[in-house]
Parts: structure tokens; sequence; C-alpha cells
């Protein structure tokens, strides 16, 4: 039996908690290029590029959809950019 029987949840419900985990882990892995980049660099980078610069650095964050990637992305910059 999956592991997700045994602990009363469906298969759904582990996805989303997937999605929600990894959405934050990718949060802290922003949080100091935020700190350390320039404003243009979250205001102006196409979701394609955002994909490529994370192609290389945090790759496990590809899974994610182009508006889980928006979301995350200007949450990061509101919490920790330069206002």
């Amino acid at each position: 039996m999956p592991l997700t029987h045994w602990l009363g949840v469906s298969g759904m419900e582990a996805d989303e908690a997937n999605r929600l985990r990894l959405r934050h882990q990718l949060l802290e892995f922003l949080k100091f290029r935020v700190l350390a980049a320039e404003d243009q660099f979250f205001s102006d980078a196409s979701p394609e590029q955002r994909r490529a610069w994370l192609k290389s650095l945090f790759p496990r964050a590809l899974s994610l959809s182009d508006q889980d990637l928006e979301q995350v992305w200007a949450q990061a910059y509101a919490l920790y950019g330069c206002h």
C-alpha cells in the first residue's frame, strides 16, 4: 500500500503538501538572492528567464507552475526587496 494510505491522506493532498513545501523552499532560496540583487533583476525577468536561471541553481523549482513561480517571486521581493 502507498504511504499516503497509511498516513490517511489522498494523493491529491500529498501533491498539494509537496507543492507548498517546494514553494517554501524556493522562497527561502530566493531570500538571499533578493537581498543581493538589484531591483531590475526581479522586475525585468520573464517567466522563461526565471526558469532558465532556476534550472542551473534550483532545478527542483521547475516542477512548479508558472503561476506558483510568479507568486513566490513576488512574495520574495515583497518580503526581502528594497522598497
